[in-house]
């Protein structure tokens, strides 16, 4: 189900010193059979040290001055772009604007929790600023220096033992998605694990029959539920590990998720508030607009609706969150039924499978609202980056199902429709990844990308797109015999996008120099492929270490 197992599934066709055999039959997994050499193509490693500030050094109390506490906050909800719901804006804003400020006496231990969970909030809106370089007109702390306080006020091991409740839920899923920002994807996985045990033993996956549960509260336990079930799904695509949820266990229904009109929140939290809200916002809208910053602004071009991004910024569709979690069930059907060790499908078995679950994707794009379908001419005040994420996460899944046909099926007397399937199915996943790359900007820099992106899987979606391109062309452009040129100018952008990346993150360097690698072998194999103008390195991160070079040798030699 990895992107990983499939830039392994490349070595192996082009080196074959690295295959168990020389000829295989139906890939199964997804992976193929056992390598005699397990070739680590893993790419996620630390791009930070995130314990590099000592909690004990720091003022668990300290605020950010000025604007920057609104400016940080709002970045946050900014950059998580609608779809981790761990913390809702307005509960969040309505308790900032009123939180007892640090004075002579301590502040309670509830005030200590919700303060921890400031402070992760605050440190995910400073590592967006920073990664984005929207940090320079505004002063504000590294995302070092919240995460530190978070730890201080309780956010380490000792939430992990502790009683579950929802705040803590919040708190343990805000931290794994701090960590998955900053690299540390298996740090993330085992964090996030903590948080979904505590769910569960919380009831959250349940729909609540209680009358005396609010209808606030019943939302607030199913965005919380959502956003780690999201995370989730995500972490399971990036590392192909088994997933901690089932859906045969989740009773709570996606639809009872839906964003608050403006008229809702003056009643709900009165005009006081709501006017708060509002300046809030008109805050962030006025710094990412106005802000002066002395960085290049040069991304143009794809199939992006650059007419719509001056809405970048403003409320999301409400029907964004519902939508995208549809995808992560249908994510979730396609790892248990397509890439289980403990399914014996014949391939005929299998390409059933495929076929179904096709229909199910091509139904839920069928069925999008217009307003999310990245060409729609409907006119909106929403933020258009949802639109762009949907549409990544879509041919990602497409290039997820249709994986298992992009390789060398070899299958005694397999008739004619089967062979066509077959190939009829590898070229679906191959055109995933060059829809995907199609529509992003051209002239990428890489915090431009992480401006309109999705950022915390931007080098995910890059890696699956360019090994599904290396992954044909390792069958020598089998599927792709008359389009060899439009094949190579997707991967030329893709490759683009990754060295574009690679100087401010130890993952991405790492990543580029796995997949030039391999593009490499690729060459050397089929000389024809001419991709000469692809740089042979790119600008090497200044934390990257000897050990950090070793332990690439090892991998890819």
């Amino acid at each position: 189900m990895s992107e990983i197992a499939w830039i392994r599934r490349a070595f192996e066709m082009v080196r074959p010193e690295d295959e168990g055999h020389s000829s295989f039959n139906v890939d199964r997994s997804g992976s193929g059979p056992p390598s005699k050499k397990m070739r680590d193509c893993s790419y996620f490693i630390d791009d930070t040290d995130v314990l590099a500030v000592d909690e004990d050094n720091v003022n668990p109390y300290q605020w950010p001055s000025g604007d920057a506490a609104l400016i940080l906050t709002e970045a946050h909800f900014h950059a998580m772009q609608g779809t981790f719901q761990f913390v809702q804006r307005e509960d969040f804003l309505q308790k900032l604007a009123t939180f007892r400020r640090p004075s002579s006496s301590l502040p309670s231990w509830g005030e200590r929790r919700w303060l921890a969970v400031a402070n992760l909030v605050w440190a995910i809106g400073s590592r967006w600023l920073q990664a984005t370089k929207l940090d320079q007109s505004i002063e504000i702390e590294s995302h070092l220096v919240y995460y530190a306080r978070a730890r201080a006020l309780g956010i380490d091991h000792r939430i992990l033992i502790d009683h579950p409740d929802i705040e803590r839920v919040q708190g343990i899923g805000l931290t794994a998605f701090y960590l998955l920002v900053n690299g540390s994807v298996t740090r993330a996985w085992n964090s996030l694990g903590h948080a979904i045990r505590h769910a569960t033993a919380l009831g959250l996956h349940l729909r609540v029959s209680d009358p005396d549960l609010s209808e606030a509260d019943r939302e607030c336990r199913a965005r919380t539920w959502y956003s780690l079930y999201a995370l989730e799904i995500l972490l399971s695509e990036i590392t192909g590990r088994p997933k901690a949820v089932s859906c045969a266990h989740v009773t709570i229904a996606i639809e009872v998720l839906k964003a608050s009109q403006e008229e809702e929140l003056e009643s709900f939290y009165g005009p006081e508030v709501t006017a708060f809200f509002r300046h809030s916002k008109n805050t962030w809208l006025d710094f990412i607009r106005y802000g002066q910053r002395n960085v290049s602004q040069g991304m143009t071009g794809g199939a992006v609706p650059w007419r719509s991004l001056a809405s970048v910024g403003q409320a999301v569709s409400s029907s964004h969150l519902p939508q995208r979690l549809y995808l992560c069930r249908l994510s979730d059907k396609i790892g248990v039924e397509m890439y289980s060790e403990t399914s014996d499908d014949t391939w005929s078995g299998k390409q059933r499978k495929i076929g179904r679950l096709q229909t199910e994707l091509r139904d839920w794009a069928d069925n999008l609202p217009e307003e999310l379908r990245m060409q729609s001419d409907v006119s909106v005040n929403k933020d258009p980056r949802v639109k762009i994420e949907l549409s990544m996460y879509y041919h990602s899944l497409q290039m997820i199902l249709h994986r298992a046909c992009l390789c060398e099926v070899v299958i005694d007397n397999e008739s004619t429709r089967s062979q066509e399937f077959n190939r009829s199915s590898a070229r679906a996943c191959v055109h995933a990844a060059m829809s995907m790359v199609a529509m992003l900007p051209d002239y990428p820099s890489a915090h431009e990308a992480f401006q309109l992106l999705p950022w915390w899987a931007l080098l995910h979606y890059l890696a699956q797109a360019t090994a599904v391109l290396l992954l044909e062309m390792s069958l020598n452009a089998t599927h792709f015999k008359d389009d060899v040129n439009e094949l190579t100018n997707h991967l030329r952008k893709a490759m683009a996008y990754v060295w574009c990346m690679a100087e401010g993150s130890l993952s991405a360097y790492r990543a580029w120099r796995i997949l030039r690698r391999l593009l490499s072998d690729v060459q050397d194999k089929y000389p024809a492929f001419n991709m000469v103008d692809i740089p042979l390195d790119a600008p090497r991160p200044s934390t990257w270490s000897k050990e950090h070079e070793s332990a690439l040798g090892e991998a890819v030699g």
